[in-house]
């Protein structure tokens, strides 16, 4: 768990009953933070969105990441753009 040193919070965003936006619960886990160069951009539905920082998340987290969720790692913070699988758990692309 060395490489995974940095606490991360996740906000889940869900509705009242009227279906008006809240803030739902906050969720902590470890992550390797990386702040992202060179103004790095992803393309998603077709638009090229700017990237504010990724973090790499190991398997063992079970934190389900969907896209619009609020995050703070290190002092930034920003909404869940993409979470894309990989071998040793996943890669969160976050907007700021």
């Amino acid at each position: 768990m060395f490489r995974y040193q940095y606490l991360a919070t996740i906000t889940k965003s869900s509705k009242d009953d009227n279906g008006d936006p809240v803030d739902g619960e906050s969720e902590s886990f470890y992550c390797d933070y990386q702040p992202t160069s060179n103004n790095m951009s992803i393309t998603v539905a077709g638009s090229s969105v700017p990237v504010n920082f990724m973090l790499f998340v190991p398997k063992e987290c079970i934190v389900v990441f969907e896209k619009g969720n609020n995050i703070l790692c290190n002092g930034d913070s920003g909404s869940v753009l993409l979470s894309v699988p990989y071998r040793f758990g996943k890669i969160i692309y976050v907007r700021g």
